[in-house]
């Protein structure tokens, strides 16, 4: 049932070298090695393979299934200060210079990451460390930035697409997105050809919907026309007001906290029409697109009604060893155990290096308690489980 990343999509990968070989690496690390770190009795790991950055809080949009600005999402009633608080770049940069030596994947996303001021010079001294990762952003500033992008080298730029210019500036909440976004493509595309450069690769990444579940090939037949290098499809990650107060009871119990990230996941996915979804990707699947795609989950027909209509069925993802592997990294500096529900604070940047928290006793306590518990009630629709 596990995700599997397309076999064409690596064999696109071989004009950038750099990427094959961490991708290559990163599925042994994930598959192997960390594996071997699971087992250790005293919670520790190798160093992360992959490190996530939600660089701002903030966002310009108020898309309908973001369970942060979304209708219950939760960012939705915090002040100002937290919207807006950041980590200063000298701070990124010791980091940076702290793991550069062992290079691991960095992904950017946020909020939107082109709000965060020092964007471009951060990842700009990413790159003169030898580093590699994605930046996720939904497009609007994307035209403006093209040029840059393309100089500094960036090596992946991970797009959100909802639907045709309608279904997805709806979906988004604000007109226009659609035309920005297809704007900042083309003038990427465009610097690419000048520079001579495949880089950035262009992802494109749908979140399915009550609104897009019977357009997806759609969107597909977009990525077409725009020459996308992948497509993402993910069947939506949600959650119960059951499973929520469960999830709750289990971190007072085991870690003595309260989460509340939970609650921005509490919205209509049961308004989705499984058999819309069905049919959707039957027929992506009668079809022959030039570039790879993966739906996230891994899911058959007939467990895709199964996937809403039974929110806690795990489907077989029952061990979950992204903590041992990947970490994450709070607008504020705080370095939290996973990224769709970042209650578990572990330490901070702006006071320790990334390598020494990553082990830490509060660390390595949460990956025991994750090991004897197998997965919390909350992880049955995770990104971090289900899609990575």
């Amino acid at each position: 049932m596990k995700s599997r990343v397309p076999l064409r999509y690596l064999s696109r990968m071989r004009d950038m070298p750099d990427i094959l070989k961490f991708s290559l690496g990163f599925a042994f690390r994930k598959r192997v090695m960390a594996e071997l770190d699971y087992r250790r009795k005293d919670g520790r790991s190798r160093p992360m393979k992959q490190v996530n950055l939600k660089i701002t809080n903030a966002c310009n949009l108020r898309c309908k299934t973001c369970a942060q600005w979304g209708e219950k999402g939760y960012m939705i009633g915090q002040p100002s200060s937290v919207v807006k608080e950041t980590v200063p770049l000298d701070v990124y940069k010791k980091m940076v210079d702290d793991i550069s030596g062992f290079k691991p994947w960095i992904y950017i996303w946020g909020g939107e990451p082109f709000l965060y001021p020092d964007l471009l010079p951060l990842l700009a001294f990413m790159k003169q460390k030898g580093l590699i990762g994605s930046v996720v952003t939904n497009g609007s500033f994307l035209e403006k930035h093209a040029e840059e992008v393309v100089a500094i080298g960036w090596d992946s730029l991970a797009l959100s697409l909802d639907g045709t210019r309608e279904l997805h500036d709806s979906i988004r909440g604000i007109p226009g997105t659609y035309d920005n976004l297809m704007r900042g493509i083309a003038a990427v595309q465009e610097a690419k050809i000048r520079c001579g450069t495949r880089k950035p690769h262009i992802t494109l990444v749908t979140t399915v919907s009550k609104e897009n579940a019977s357009y997806l090939d759609k969107v597909l037949d977009i990525g077409e026309e725009i020459g996308v290098g992948l497509m993402l499809l993910y069947y939506a990650w949600f959650t119960t007001e059951q499973i929520g107060c469960r999830h709750e009871a289990v971190m007072q119990r085991r870690l003595g906290i309260t989460p509340s990230a939970w609650k921005g996941y509490l919205w209509s996915y049961d308004e989705i029409d499984p058999q819309e979804v069905v049919q959707s990707v039957k027929r992506i699947r009668s079809k022959k697109y030039s570039f790879p795609y993966l739906f996230i989950p891994n899911l058959d027909y007939e467990d895709i009604p199964r996937y809403y209509n039974e929110p806690d069925n795990l489907f077989g993802y029952n061990k979950c060893i992204y903590p041992w592997v990947v970490t994450e990294i709070m607008p504020n500096g705080d370095v939290a155990t996973c990224r769709d529900f970042p209650d578990v604070v572990v330490g901070n940047i702006k006071a320790d290096s990334i390598l020494k928290i990553f082990n830490n006793e509060k660390y390595r306590n949460f990956r025991e308690v994750l090991k004897e518990e197998g997965v919390f009630p909350i992880c049955a629709r995770c990104c971090g489980l289900m899609g990575w």
